[in-house]
Parts: structure tokens; sequence; C-alpha cells
């Protein structure tokens, strides 16, 4: 027996025709870049999720009151190693109404179990259906995952020289808790870390004085499970002599989703309060 595709349903106080019209304005549920036409039949669009990636797809079916289908026509997913996982998979709303109340079966055609983003896509979905087009077809706004401005300030002190100090900031691939690629070294160095495929960061170095501060730009981001980016966030470590000792101050300066501002108060203390203290002073991390 072969394996089900992904699907999962909603129901809302809506008739199928306005379902079907609000499914096809893409943009109002579906928090991603958008570029095309998604309402009629034959219409084509792209929507991208952050950095190379792309998703192409053509309007294939839309019956009134009854089914839209969408056919991924071509795509990048450069997070696995089958870029084209979506390729020739559908996207089918599957409607049916009863009393002013319409039921959406949502399947995401050839997305199985068996492939390597399922997981994640799982997750995504279960979000933008269950979640974010409900809202769209109950009180007419999409729930997007909303982001905030947000400046966190953590910090250590070590009993050796800003100098040692600073060379062990700079040695990111020792003591940061993700896969590293680059440099981290001088002004303008670029570097990627990243959690597998799941979660991915590009920094610059915008900043560098010598044994007083350093400052990461972060240029491109992706956490693939939420299509979620933290672009333009600055990483800014602060050196200040304390006697015998050196005080490292480290901000946190960007965005973060409303719901995750605990989280990120607790992954930066941890980075930089178990990583980074451990390395300098153990020449170690955890």
């Amino acid at each position: 027996m072969g394996k089900s595709s992904f699907n999962c349903s909603i129901t809302a106080k809506i008739s199928a025709s306005e379902a079907i019209k609000r499914i096809g304005k893409v943009p109002e549920w579906w928090g991603i870049s958008f570029d095309g036409n998604s309402e009629k039949q034959n219409d084509k669009f792209v929507v991208k999720m952050g950095g190379d990636s792309f998703f192409d797809f053509t309007v294939t079916e839309l019956i009134p009151d009854k089914r839209v289908a969408w056919l991924v026509t071509d795509c990048n997913m450069p997070w696995y190693s089958d870029k084209k996982e979506w390729a020739n998979t559908k996207l089918i709303f599957d409607l049916s109404e009863n009393n002013g109340v319409t039921t959406l079966n949502f399947t995401h055609e050839g997305l199985t179990p068996d492939v390597e983003c399922y997981k994640d896509c799982e997750t995504g979905w279960s979000h933008w259906i269950r979640v974010s087009l409900l809202s769209y077809f109950t009180i007419g706004k999409g729930q997007y995952k909303k982001k905030i401005h947000k400046a966190y300030t953590t910090g250590i002190e070590v009993p050796f020289s800003a100098k040692i100090v600073f060379d062990h900031i700079n040695d990111v691939a020792k003591w940061w808790p993700e896969e590293f690629d680059g440099k981290s070294n001088k002004l303008n160095d670029e570097f990627v870390l990243k959690t597998g495929d799941v979660h991915y960061s590009k920094q610059r170095i915008v900043e560098f004085v010598p044994n007083e501060k350093v400052v990461w730009l972060i240029i491109d981001s992706l956490r693939k499970t939420d299509n979620y980016s933290w672009t333009d966030t600055k990483m800014i470590f602060q050196l200040t002599p304390k006697d015998n000792n050196t005080a490292v101050s480290f901000t946190y300066d960007g965005p973060v989703l409303e719901n995750e501002v605990e989280r990120l108060a607790q992954v930066c203390d941890a980075v930089i309060k178990e990583n980074l203290y451990n390395f300098i002073t153990k020449n170690k991390t955890n």
C-alpha cells in the first residue's frame, strides 16, 4: 500500500464560493513572498520562502464551489538534497458546503512521509491551513506569526585580557553550537551557521575594533519549518576591561516572533554564558 499524501481539514461558517475566492488570495493567508496571479484557471504565480528558494505554481483546476488545484511546475528547495521535491506535486483544495458552513479538505498530493521534507512541511501546512487560512475564512485576516523588534542583552565576565577574549570570540567555529562555514576574523568576513537543513543564517562582520567590539549583521536567514527569517539582525559583542578581568556584553538586536521572546533569551544565555564562557575559560564548549 502506498503512503498517503499530507492531508488536513477545516470547517468554517463561510460559503464555498467565498472560500474559493479567499484561497485564491494567497498573500492574505500564506505569509510568503508572492508574485503573479492565483485566482483564475491557468493563472501562474511564484512563491519564495527565503534564500534562493522558489516555487512555481499553475492553477490547473477551478471548479466553482467545489475544488481548486495548484500544480507545482518547478521549484528550488536549497535546504534539501533533492531540491525539486515539490516539483509535479499538487495542492488540492476540495470544498463542500452545508447550510452556509463549508468544510475544506486540503491535500498536498505527492507530499508523503517518505520524502525528505515531509516533517518540516507537515508542520508548515498545519499552521497555514488549520490556523491562518481558517482565521482568514472566519475573521477575514490570516494569522501570521507576528514579528516584533527586540534588543536582548546578556553577558559574562572572565579573568583574561581583552585581547585573549576578543580572539576567542572570533574563533566562532569552536564555540557556536551549529555547523560553521566561512571566515570570522576580520572586517567584511562572511560565514554561515546552520543546523542541518532546518536552520540557516549568513553573517557579515560589519564592525571590527580589535579587543573592543565586533558586530555581525545577518544578511540572509531562514528557519525552514515556518519560513521565519531574522535577516538584518545585529549580533553585538562589546568588551570592557575590569581590573584583571574582561566583561563581555552580547546584544541580539533584531526581529523575533512575539511568542518566542522568552526562548530568545534562553538561547542567547546558553550560547554566551555556557558555550562562549566555557570556550574562553576551558578552551572548549560544553
